[in-house]
This record gives structure tokens, sequence and C-alpha cells, in this order.
């Protein structure tokens, strides 16, 4: 009996022994540590490709490629990288939202043709074959080890660079009425010094762009949007697309407007300014404007919620001469409500028949809210107003 358990607690240690043996004995590729190994992406089987909306929701071909020499088994995550020349320097280079797990990676129509977009603004017409360099990014999900898993800090990894000729599509246009699609308008933010960048600084920190009457707007709320409003030439400000955090936005570099600029917008001299901002082709201009001939003191909501008997008090923005008002309410139920000044349907009232957005115009028709909370922003320079639930 004494025998038996000596020979299994030495078969334990022997065990034990080459176990740890094993997971010491993995050598890990010291490049993939600090990011510089590099891995081969093949060139795809053909070099020319014809993107359309007809096949949007294809992909144009599969990329395929040789796992990284990490040193080690692991599980990895792919994403495709675009850019208009080999350099990828930062800021040049799109990075397509889809990732795939595993050595082929689908390419989808759509993502490449937004992201061909991004990198070389407005298309032609006729749009013309683009020169398109893509590259591979790896990251790991996932190791054999859990010690190797616990303890490794890989970085992500590049593969080499293929070449490719691409034709793009234009992306069909809606107006903002269209119901397959969701506005999606930039915020100026940090006049007057406020910077909340939250739910809580829509109308006081966060000011929305007006929409554009018309065709501007693609299926992800892109498109074209407009400001025209009063700057101080002692504040500064930036614009930008999700409430909640800072990138993407517009801002300036050396002066000049930048998507992603590294300083703050300033203006020359205090005044009125245009914005005219297209977030398709990712451009923005903003330009000196002449003052609007009317101000209002007051300016109310008031609706079938309560009876149209008040008006719900709307607080003044005044870092923009109080011409952008906003408040809060909850709707029990839907209904139709509008806006108006100075609790006079004749000084000024505005009303549009589209919900959660659109452009009030004077003795418009009742605005069909719905029920839930939302916070209420009105310009009342062009009328665009914005129930944000």
């Amino acid at each position: 009996m004494k025998k038996i358990n000596i020979i299994f607690i030495v078969l334990l240690c022997i065990i034990g022994f080459t176990s740890c043996e094993d997971q010491i004995g993995t050598q890990i590729n010291s490049k993939a540590l600090d990011g510089s190994l590099t891995f081969k992406l093949n060139q795809p089987q053909y070099s020319n490709y014809v993107l359309a909306d007809n096949i949007s929701t294809k992909d144009l071909d599969s990329l395929t490629c040789v796992q990284p020499a990490y040193g080690f088994t692991a599980a990895v995550t792919y994403s495709t990288q675009i850019c208009a020349d080999a350099s990828f320097a930062a800021g040049t280079f799109q990075t397509l939202p889809t990732t795939v797990n595993g050595e082929k990676v689908g390419v989808n129509v759509k993502e490449m043709n937004k992201a061909m977009i991004s990198i070389f603004g407005k298309l032609p017409n006729p749009v013309v074959q683009k020169n398109v360099y893509v590259r591979l990014k790896a990251f790991i999900t996932d190791a054999s080890y859990s010690t190797i898993k616990d303890s490794l800090i890989v970085k992500p990894l590049y593969s080499n660079v293929v070449k490719l000729k691409i034709t793009p599509y234009e992306f069909p246009l809606f107006p903002y009425t269209d119901k397959s699609i969701t506005v999606r308008p930039w915020y100026i933010i940090g006049l007057g010094g406020k910077w909340d960048n939250n739910m809580a600084g829509l109308g006081a920190s966060l000011i929305p762009l007006s929409i554009v009457p018309g065709n501007k707007y693609d299926l992800n709320g892109d498109g074209d949007y407009t400001y025209t409003g009063y700057f101080s030439a002692d504040t500064n400000f930036k614009l930008v697309r999700d409430i909640g955090t800072w990138s993407p936005s517009w801002a300036m570099t050396g002066g000049v407007l930048k998507l992603n600029g590294a300083d703050n917008i300033t203006v020359p001299a205090t005044g009125y300014y245009t914005i005219s901002l297209n977030s398709i082709d990712n451009t923005m201009t903003m330009v000196a404007a002449t003052a609007p001939a009317k101000s209002y003191t007051t300016i109310g909501l008031m609706g079938a919620f309560n009876g149209w008997t008040a008006d719900v008090a709307m607080t003044a923005n005044t870092n923009t001469e109080s011409h952008i008002w906003y408040t809060t309410y909850t709707f029990s139920s839907a209904d139709g409500c509008k806006f108006r000044a100075s609790a006079d349907w004749n000084i000024g009232n505005w009303g549009a028949g589209t919900f959660p957005y659109g452009i009030g115009t004077f003795n418009g028709s009742n605005i069909p809210y719905s029920a839930g909370a939302y916070t209420m922003i009105l310009n009342d320079i062009d009328g665009c107003y914005y129930f944000i639930k």
C-alpha cells in the first residue's frame, strides 16, 4: 500500500512538472508585445471592383491572411482599414465597422463605399475609379493558456498593404421627413464657456444644428446641417456629433476648420455667422451672416397636453442672444402641440406635421408628439425644432 502511494505521488510530480514545462516552454514573439510584428495579407482574387447600391448588403470580396506568428495559439479578431495612399498616417485612414474572427474577412460593399466617401470627399458625377490601399488590423480576443492571457499585453498588429481599384457609388439621399431615416445632427458646444456634454446640457451647452429641406440625408442620418447664430469673439467652441463623447468633432488646426482638429473654433469678430456642415462629405464652412430681424422676449410650448390653456415656459439660451429656446416635459399620451411667442398666437407661433424634429412655420400645423419625456429645443431664427427623448 505504501509503495502504491509513493508511486502515485511520483506520477503526480511528473505530470505537474510536465505541465509547467509546457507552459514555460511557450515562446512569445517579442515583436507581438511591442506591436512591430506584421503578418501576411494575401492579394485578393481581383484587383478591380465596382460598388453599387443594389448590392450594398453583400461583400465585395473576402480578404484572407496568415495568422500573426504570436508564438502561441490565439483567437484573433480582424478589421479592415483603408487609405488613399500606402502610408496609413494617423488621421488619414478609415476602419470599417465589421470585425471578423478568423483569417477570412468579408468586406461589406456599403461599409467600403462610406469609408471611401469619408476619405475622398464628395464624389464626382459620374463617379470615377479610385486607388484604395487596404490592410488588416489584428487583435487578440483569447489565448490558449490562462497564464498567458492574464499576463500578456499583446498590441494590435497590422498586415502588409495591398492596392485595389474601386469604383464607389453615390448614396441615395432622402428628405428629413422620410420615415426610413433618423437625422443625426451635430451639436455646438462651448458657447459662453459651457462644456456640459451630456443629456442635461441639451439647449444650455449643446445646441443642435438645424436640418435642411430637400433630399439631403442618407440612411445613416448624415447629410446637410446648418446654423445661423450669434458668436462672441471672446468665446471658443467646437462641434460634436454624439452626446457624451468628444470624437468625432469639428474644431480648428492652425486656424483652419478641420475634422478632429486640435484647437477650439474662434471667430474673428463678434457677430452672426452661418455654419454649413455636410456629414457625408465631411466638409464644414463658417461665414459672416446678417442678424435676424426679429427677437422674442418669451417663447412657450402649449398643446393638447394642457388643454391649450397655458404656455409651458421655455428657457432662452442667452449665449445665442436668446434665439435658442429649450425645456423638458413629459407627455402622458400622444397628441399635438405648438411653440408660440409672448403667449400670443399673432406675434409668433411655429408648427409642422413632423416629429420628433422638423422645421416649424408661422401658423403651421400642430406638431404630433408621442408619449414620453423629452427635451425640446427650438431655433426661432429658422424654426427648426427637436424633441429629444
